[in-house]
């Protein structure tokens, strides 16, 4: 609720506060009016002036469902709440992404910080008498209460609904703590870039169902994290868990915060075995907005004709019917930020880019930068542009490490990283290679693919993924928007870290935490991976080809991560419309079980891709959808 009633003066306990313009919906719509804003914990409060104590208008932040900027004015930015809308006008860029920045940090609904200096210990058990899980933590029983996932779901698998709860809510915590990234000017001006994940298991009883395709909140409400990695078997009835502590337990402690999670495993009546075991060994970090590393020799000396385990069934259902190596994250994080500042110095070229560039377009704005096409000055070729204002990027480590990674990772089939400049000290400038096709999205959304089209994209896509994983470099964020197409047809890969963070959060494929269609089981089960989570998005995008998006599309993010996780390898929609040679390809990209899941390298081999079309065909395509 909005109020109007406030004892303290505009300066008491504030954490931020300054004047600013502010348009009101309804009567005062039309109406600019000069206010004093002053931002405390839990409440956002505007002022006719600094030393007027009554608020003229009070916004508690657990009422704030979305920031956003707007073009009403230069400078203005949309405060939406569950009564109403707030416009606000700040005096520059800085003023308004800082201001946007606070309010959205601290706002429950859009994400806050962990608390600190406490202790929390959940006890979670499923009474299967009355189909309710009991000891939930108050914010997730809220987001499930307000998600799409069933009774009749948590009955079939209560254990891949605590599971979904957690990773949903670590890649929310995950997200936050990245640094910020660039937001598209417009819809068309360019793609976004993010993501979530998936889960093998039994198949859930709950089929793919199109009844809550406008249930996709922006900004549903972020439980706490619970930080552990366990599943203790649940008892026939419900009961506290404590007594599985033993062989069950995880302890783990972050930001001053100390939470001890046990997780209940459920086996429902004639239990289908996961065809995935877990390994011993904790798991490694979950995938972030880059590429991570593997271990050599994962699975690369197997040619395409040895994945027969675990393809059968995952042919089957395609049609309806019926140990990976520990990811290291390739990271600077333990440095401190000088010496993370000292090591970009390293890295980035001497000079004023402003001399070698000439902006052209403006395609991306956010709270950390722009994006631009641009112009060499000496030779009039295209470029990309990403200009990034550092003294805004909380992981300044993270940008450090993309670049690192992409100036290594030359290939034909990879979006080039071609030089980059840090000008006065923080704006940082990075030159890639300009694709004038555009995403592959663009064109999914309007074409109808050939399989000869298909197989073209997968094919180059595959050879690109190839040469990261000969390099040990997992992408982990394969999808549609990702993969781009030049001028002449030519395929390539882009987006290594904190170009993935180039979102839409408008777009239906950057929901809140991002994009899980694309991942694979193991990542969500969060369970040791490699490579091969890489050859799952591979297939899911082969499949966006098929049928114009990835399966799920149209369930809201936590159901969809549920389908996922139950359902393993999913259902296409008229399998009997494709080639034997696609269906097989699908069937070893979408391997539940990992052992029998292709590589990048024995992908290429596969008959399906040797019937690939030229670059000329896929030219024609892109060139239309423009």
């Amino acid at each position: 609720m909005l109020a109007t009633d406030d004892s303290h003066a505009p300066t008491s306990g504030v954490l931020k506060h300054g004047f600013i313009s502010l348009k009101e919906e309804g009567l005062k719509a039309f109406i600019w009016s000069k206010r004093y804003m002053a931002l405390r914990e839990f409440k956002l409060s505007f002022h006719r002036n600094e030393s007027t104590p009554h608020a003229v208008v009070i916004v508690p932040l657990e009422d704030i469902s979305a920031v956003s900027r707007t073009d009403l004015k230069t400078y203005c930015f949309e405060l939406i709440t569950k009564d109403r809308s707030f416009f606000i006008s700040c005096k520059n860029e800085e003023e308004l992404y800082s201001w946007m920045h606070e309010i959205y940090s601290r706002s429950p609904l859009l994400g806050v910080s962990s608390p600190t200096n406490f202790i929390h210990k959940v006890h979670v058990g499923f009474d299967p008498h009355t189909g309710d899980f009991t000891g939930l933590p108050e914010t997730w029983t809220k987001l499930l209460t307000g998600s799409a996932i069933t009774k009749e779901d948590y009955a079939n698998n209560p254990q891949a609904v605590l599971e979904v709860l957690e990773f949903y809510t670590d890649e929310t915590k995950r997200n936050e703590q990245e640094f910020e990234g660039v937001l598209p000017a417009d819809a068309e001006g360019d793609r976004r870039y993010l993501h979530l994940v998936p889960k093998p298991g039994a198949p859930s009883s709950s089929p793919p169902s199109s009844s809550s395709t406008n249930h996709r909140p922006e900004r549903p409400q972020r439980p706490d994290r619970p930080d552990d990695h366990l599943r203790p078997h649940i008892p026939e009835r419900s009961q506290s868990i404590d007594n599985l502590h033993e062989n069950n337990h995880h302890h783990h402690q972050a930001n001053g915060t100390k939470s001890t999670v046990q997780r209940p495993a459920y086996t429902p009546p004639s239990p289908t075995p996961s065809p995935v075991t877990s390994p011993s060994e904790p798991r490694p970090p979950l995938p972030g907005f880059g590429p991570g590393h593997l271990r050599n020799g994962e699975d690369e000396g197997k040619s395409i004709h040895e994945y027969s385990a675990g393809v059968a069934d995952a042919a089957a259902a395609l049609n309806g019917h019926g140990a990976n190596k520990v990811a290291v994250e390739r990271r600077i994080s333990t440095m401190t930020e000088a010496q993370v500042m000292e090591k970009l110095r390293s890295v980035v070229s001497c000079g004023d880019p402003n001399t070698l560039y000439s902006k052209i377009k403006k395609v991306g704005q956010g709270a950390s930068g722009s994006v631009y096409v641009a112009k060499h000055l000496s030779t009039n070729s295209k470029v990309a542009v990403k200009q990034m204002d550092l003294a805004l990027q909380p992981k300044k480590e993270l940008v450090v490490n993309e670049i690192l990674i992409m100036k290594e990772s030359s290939h034909p089939n990879i979006v080039n990283y071609l030089d980059s400049f840090l000008v006065r000290g923080h704006e940082l400038w990075v030159v890639m290679e300009y694709m004038g096709g555009g995403a592959l999205t663009d064109v999914i959304e309007n074409n109808k693919f050939t399989e000869s089209q298909i197989a073209a994209v997968c094919n180059e896509t595959c050879k690109g993924l190839q040469h990261l994983h000969s390099q040990n470099i997992i992408h982990r964020d394969i999808k549609s928007d990702n993969v781009l197409v030049d001028a002449y047809g030519h395929v390539k890969i882009t987006d290594f870290g904190f170009c993935a963070k180039l979102t839409d959060q408008k777009n239906k494929r950057a929901t809140l935490v991002g994009t899980s269609y694309w991942m694979a089981p193991e990542v969500v089960k969060q369970k040791q991976y490699g490579a091969k989570v890489d050859v799952w998005s591979l297939g899911i995008m082969a499949i966006e080809m098929i049928e114009q998006e990835p399966p799920y599309m149209d369930e809201e993010p936590l159901k969809a991560l549920y389908l996922i996780a139950t359902n393993g390898t999913p259902t296409l929609k008229n399998p009997e419309s494709l080639s034997s040679d696609l269906k097989n390809f699908l069937a070893v990209c979408l391997c539940v079980d990992v052992r029998s899941r292709a590589t990048s390298k024995a992908l290429l081999e596969h008959d399906f891709l040797r019937r690939a079309c030229p670059p000329s065909s896929l030219q024609q395509l892109f060139s239309g959808a423009q």
